[in-house]
């Protein structure tokens, strides 16, 4: 392989995966988390920290919160001192639909991966167009995935892992082959060397 067509190749991955990144969050962007909770609630500076004392019935009012998704929010008197606080369950509103965005982010990649790598397959014999191609389908489908990794379970990562593998393995066996035999793929694309 030539370097220009290594070059070429590289630049038609790094675009690719830019545009891909790009065109989902144009048409469809991810929640942001300033829609849903208000990040002006901060920590306010503290004068003379080391005088406060943290009861023992905010800490276990704390950690109700956080198990139930919630943001807690301190209550300070003038001096600094954390004396309350509430359960803010804005960020379970935001969680949830960060999680559905991220699913939707992963079927949208998956078949734009798929598609992608399909084409890049059928127009293997046109340098290095076919090759990036094919390697920013596989970067799709990577992309989509981690996106939306931590909501799938163990067993689902498997199985997509097994399944885009198979897939890898195959397309590999294939295009070999094609090459030692020199015809074309049969998508009605005729492509010899």
């Amino acid at each position: 392989m030539k370097v220009k067509n290594l070059v070429l190749g590289i630049g038609i991955f790094i675009v690719f995966m830019l545009a891909l990144g790009y065109g989902i969050q144009a048409f469809y962007p991810e929640p942001k988390y300033d829609d849903y909770c208000d990040v002006s609630l901060r920590i306010p500076a503290r004068i003379g920290i080391e005088d406060c004392k943290f009861s023992q019935g905010l800490e276990i009012k704390q950690q109700a919160c956080y198990k139930v998704g919630g943001e807690f929010r301190y209550e300070y008197d003038e001096q600094g001192c954390i004396v309350d606080g509430y359960c803010d369950e804005c960020k379970i509103a935001y969680d949830e639909d960060k999680s559905r965005h991220a699913k939707i982010v992963f079927v949208i990649a998956l078949i734009v991966g798929i598609l992608i790598l399909i084409v890049g397959y059928a127009i293997l014999s046109v340098e290095p167009v076919g090759s990036a191609l094919m390697a920013s389908g596989v970067g799709a489908i990577f992309y989509g995935s981690i996106r939306n990794w931590i909501n799938l379970s163990n067993v689902w990562r498997f199985l997509l892992l097994l399944l885009v593998l198979a897939l890898l393995i195959w397309i590999a066996i294939r295009s070999n082959r094609r090459k030692k035999k020199g015809f074309g793929f049969s998508f009605g694309f005729k492509f010899g060397r």
